[in-house]
């Protein structure tokens, strides 16, 4: 049976990890013990058979709620780092560009490739379907290729 305190231990430094790429890291802890806190009873009460995807989906769950109470310029204000040096690091760039995607595109950008994680996968982990997980793949993928190309700017 799982406990709080392991499931903490397990999954709290991959759970950070993705709520800094999803709500930035003034939010992250934030969004995760809250999140946590909602989904763990239900996990040590043993009703979940996934605990590691039910967590990551609480957490993308929570970050969204976050998302629409705000309004979606002052959170691109925040998120987004300006880009008008010529030399900038392509670093920074990358991370604004991932910045301007949807909650739920920039998601599914975090499982694919920071955590190599399959369509099937992603798709348990946000609580959507595979065919969904595609779609939001290639849109982020199109808007990324666009903006980093400076065809955005």
């Amino acid at each position: 049976m799982n406990t709080a305190e392991g499931l903490w231990a397990r999954h709290a430094p991959d759970l950070l990890r993705l709520a800094t790429v999803l709500v930035g890291p003034n939010e992250a802890e934030d969004v995760v013990a809250d999140a946590f806190v909602r989904a763990c009873r239900p996990i040590v009460e043993g009703r979940v058979a996934a605990p590691r995807a039910y967590l990551f989906r609480a957490v993308t769950n929570r970050a969204m709620d976050q998302h629409r109470r705000r309004a979606r310029d002052r959170t691109r204000d925040l998120l987004l780092v300006p880009l008008s040096c010529e030399d900038s690091d392509p670093r920074v760039d990358v991370r604004a560009a991932v910045a301007g995607l949807s909650v739920r595109q920039r998601a599914a950008v975090y499982f694919r490739y920071w955590h190599d994680m399959s369509e099937r996968q992603i798709a348990e982990s946000m609580g959507v379907s595979v065919g969904t997980v595609r779609r939001h793949l290639v849109r982020a993928q199109s808007i990324l290729r666009k903006e980093l190309s400076n065809e955005g700017n």
